[in-house]
């Protein structure tokens, strides 16, 4: 034991104090030694603990300076994270340290919520599923607005460390976490960040590294059982077999592999008068967290699930009812089964191939155990034919993984927020065959006429429920509508809109939901709409800040976030400040300054960075530059002074849409992102000394030009992407607190304004 660990706090009783219960040696290990690169554990043994404690105590207590300040717990895509977020939460009350740690959830409708990329300076738990996760890290995140993919690419691969929850569950996801640690290791980044992955069955082999396997502890067993069920009248049949097997006063779980024949199964018991739950990811936030307080408090009830608890959730059962599944999801489901020992007698496993079959390898295995008391730890060693791991080579790696070239490519933002964003990645997440059971976010709302009106607001993270893409698909045409990302509009869905994370609007007079069943296509039901987050912000800018406060501020900001988190070169460290103070030079151009004061009847002389929210709702203003990017001004004018490439990337990166490309939008040209050829900037002095004279804009050769010397930055030694996603970060962190510092509540809108109702 080093003496950095020694500490007056011992790791026994901080995990004591987070859990009630004393942790396992294997867990105590992983707080004196660090985290290993896998981690063999039997279900029932505490993985999450041993995903975040041992970090957490590390980081908090025995070893700050050398351990990452973010964990990234990824879990399985189809999982509930939400129950994994709210232990986690109350472990870190319970040290009295839920103001010291963030804690985010990136799953379902909450990955939009991106709070957690303002402070990259604090320690942080990020919770997620892997199609979420791993598609940020490929900046081009599922639900993610591109215009943020650089910010959580950026965090996602610094100063991190990444913790894989039942690694042969990932798919695709598996090689493609492997490949981005190896990049990470062979491009650089500018802190330190590893991976570990956990298994409750064998784990994948070629992972180097250190292994840890913990001990069966559990003692608990379940005995093997089989269904036979008519294919013909699958559904009922189940329906009557779990109605008999249930023991009045337990738990009985049933775990099937399609949402449809979920809901149809819970309908079968219903009709029985059978108690019984539904759970599964296809709910709203508040009415999934209703579902899993009912899940944990019922001690008699029938709880039918998709896979969605094979991770994540910390449930258990007398009696477990399973479709035949591949070995790995199997296990998860069966430690669900008398988890805790808490029927001395053991439970029930019971399974039954559904109508399209099963995997033939642990269907052997379970007819050979039939009638078999088996453990966890029997379940993690055992020999079963299940596909090799996708191998791990070095880098470059040829498909499954993304090689180097793929992520160098990535790296640019995308054109338009359009469906080719994310197909790119897709391969590199989730098996072809599950395409359609990834998820889109849509919202019910109740309109006048049959379509949202153009002030209709956004909808929030309340209002979304996840739904698989594939049922979304087969509704009629016009039945989902999303906002144009050029003109802001509300149309139609088109087949090429839908992919994972889009935010739909649908007609809650056309039903698709229950409150108590989540999305329930065949309901013809109204829908009870949340409620929606109003147009106009309660929340802004209270003050006229003129240009070179701005700078200046941002500038600062910038100071004083480096001096928060490690060191970087100083080259690195100088280039950040000095883009921090010139990022919102371009916001000279007259088109800017006159939309600034567009409306108002106070604005003061001089440049402005920011103008001031009144209390009234302005009038429409309709520019003749609607797609003006006020950083490619920025850009082109250091570009002519002559100003370090790396501070002129930075300067233009701090939106997230000038970056290695800039492209005309929507049907602007000649015009490039609301600049014309031959633009005149007036002149600019800064308080700080700087001098900028009046310019005329050249735009015909810049956007090459621009192309060749950003990928020479991204390419460049002692930077790699990881690095330049990070110093761009720094800058528009900074950037947004600089800001915040004349933000405010304003002013409810008067009433001969206010919108009526």
């Amino acid at each position: 034991m080093t003496a950095e660990f020694e500490t007056c706090e011992t790791y026994e009783t901080f995990a004591r104090t987070a859990t009630g219960f004393t942790p396992y040696p294997y867990q105590s290990a992983l707080a004196a030694e660090g985290l290993p690169t896998l981690l063999e554990a039997p279900t029932g043994a505490g993985k999450t603990v041993a995903a975040v404690l041992p970090w957490l105590y590390r980081r908090l207590i025995a070893a700050p300076g050398a351990t990452p300040r973010r964990l990234v717990y990824v879990l399985p895509r189809h999982s509930l994270a939400d129950q994994a977020v709210d232990r986690i939460g109350e472990w870190l009350a319970r040290l009295g340290r839920a103001d010291e740690v963030g804690l985010h959830l990136l799953a379902g409708a909450a990955a939009q919520e991106g709070g957690w990329l303002r402070r990259p300076e604090r320690s942080a738990i990020l919770v997620g599923t892997h199609d979420m996760v791993l598609s940020r890290a490929l900046m081009r995140g599922y639900a993610d607005a591109p215009t943020m993919a650089p910010v959580s690419y950026a965090l996602l691969h610094t100063d991190a460390q990444w913790v894989f929850d039942e690694a042969r569950l990932l798919g695709p996801g598996l090689a493609t976490g492997v490949q981005l640690q190896c990049l990470r290791d062979d491009l650089g980044t500018a802190a330190a960040t590893g991976t570990m992955w956990m298994s409750s069955v064998r784990g994948p082999g070629g992972l180097g590294g250190r292994t840890v396997r913990a001990p069966d502890t559990t003692g608990t067993v379940r005995r093997i059982g089989r269904l036979d069920l008519p294919p013909g009248r699958y559904v009922t049949a189940l329906a009557e077999a779990v109605t008999a097997a249930h023991v009045p006063g337990t738990r009985t779980v049933v775990v099937l592999d399609s949402p449809g024949r979920a809901r149809a199964v819970h309908a079968a018991l219903a009709a029985r008068r059978c108690e019984a739950l539904l759970l599964h990811p296809h709910f709203r936030r508040a009415d999934l967290d209703r579902a899993l307080a009912a899940a944990e408090g019922a001690r008699d009830l029938v709880l039918v699930a998709t896979p969605a608890l094979e991770a994540g959730l910390d449930l258990s059962s007398r009696t477990l009812v399973t479709e035949l599944a591949p070995w790995a999801s199997l296990v998860q489901r069966a430690g669900r089964c008398n988890r805790h020992g808490e029927h001395p007698d053991g439970g029930d496993l019971l399974w039954c191939t559904p109508p399209e079959g099963g995997d033939a390898a642990t269907a052997r295995w379970l007819t050979a155990h039939e009638g078999r008391a088996v453990t966890p730890g029997e379940l993690l060693t055992a020999d079963v034919d299940a596909p090799a791991a996708a191998p791990v080579q070095p880098v470059p790696l040829a498909p499954p993984g993304p090689g180097r070239e793929d992520v160098l490519a990535l790296f640019d933002s995308p054109a338009d927020d359009t469906a080719g964003d994310t197909a790119g990645v897709d391969h590199w997440i989730r098996d072809p065959a599950q395409a359609d059971s990834l998820p889109a976010l849509v919202a019910w709302r109740a309109w006048d006429r049959a379509e949202p009106g153009e002030d209709e607001p956004d909808p929030s993270g309340a209002e979304l429920c996840p739904v698989p893409l594939g049922e979304l698909r087969r509704l009629p045409a016009g039945r989902a509508w999303l906002r144009d990302t050029l003109d802001r509009r509300w149309r139609p869905a088109r087949p090429e809109d839908l992919r994972p994370g889009v935010r739909l609007l649908l007609d809650a007079r056309t039903g698709g939901y229950l409150p108590d069943r989540g999305w329930t296509p065949a309901s013809p039901a109204p829908v009870a709409c949340e409620a929606a987050v109003p147009g106009r912000p309660a929340y802004g800018c209270t003050a006229w800040v003129g240009l070179d406060q701005h700078l200046q501020e941002t500038a600062q900001e910038a100071e004083s976030l480096l001096a928060a988190l490690p060191a970087l070169p100083t080259g690195l460290r100088e280039a950040v400040v000095e883009a921090a103070r010139f990022h919102d030079l371009g916001k000279c151009h007259d088109a800017f300054q006159e939309k600034l004061r567009a409306g108002r009847t106070d604005p003061p002389g001089g440049l402005l960075a920011k103008s001031r929210n009144g209390a009234d709702p302005l009038p429409p203003y309709h520019s003749p530059r609607p797609y003006l990017r006020h950083e490619l001004v920025s850009a082109l004018l250091l570009w002519e002074g002559g100003h370090h490439p790396l501070v002129t990337y930075l300067a233009a990166a701090h939106h997230g849409q000038v970056r290695l490309t800039v492209r005309p939008r929507g049907d602007e040209a000649p015009l490039l992102l609301g600049v014309a050829d031959g633009d005149r900037t007036p002149p600019i002095r800064l308080s700080t000394g700087e001098h900028f004279p009046a310019r005329t804009l050249r735009t015909a050769a810049f956007p090459a030009a621009w192309t060749e010397r950003a990928l020479s930055l991204r390419d460049a030694p002692g930077l790699g992407p990881f690095r330049l996603a990070f110093l761009e970060t720094l800058v528009r962190v900074a950037d947004w607190r600089a800001s915040a510092r004349h933000d405010g509540p304003l002013a409810p809108a008067s009433p001969a304004t206010a919108p009526a109702g």
